[in-house]
């Protein structure tokens, strides 16, 4: 989870130290992506980061502004949200992809 003074998300980051087993995960996912997506209720923003041994699959609202008091509870309530259905889309892949891919 990310806040900042222009935007809040939930993100999956995909940091397992070595590139190419970080792409593979990243490319089982985004094989998925519409399954994952329908479910999630929303489009996700993919990030491969081909230059970078991370990758990163994210669900971000732009807008928001954490030094702003006044929209802490929309910010509270996107954050609770977007947590959520990310832990409930992504439990159901990672243990597939850990039967299929034996990582």
């Amino acid at each position: 989870m990310v806040i900042s003074k222009k935007y809040a998300r939930s993100e999956i980051f995909i940091s397992r130290g070595n590139k190419e087993e970080n792409k593979k995960i990243f490319d089982y996912f985004y094989k998925h992506k519409d399954q994952i997506e329908k479910e999630f209720g929303d489009k996700l923003t993919w990030e491969r980061m081909e230059n970078n041994i991370t990758s990163r699959i994210k669900f971000q609202k732009d807008g928001f502004n954490y030094y702003n008091k006044e929209s802490w509870p929309e910010i509270n309530n996107f954050m609770i949200d977007s947590a959520e259905r990310m832990h409930r889309v992504f439990k159901k892949q990672v243990r597939e992809l850990r039967r299929k891919l034996a990582i």
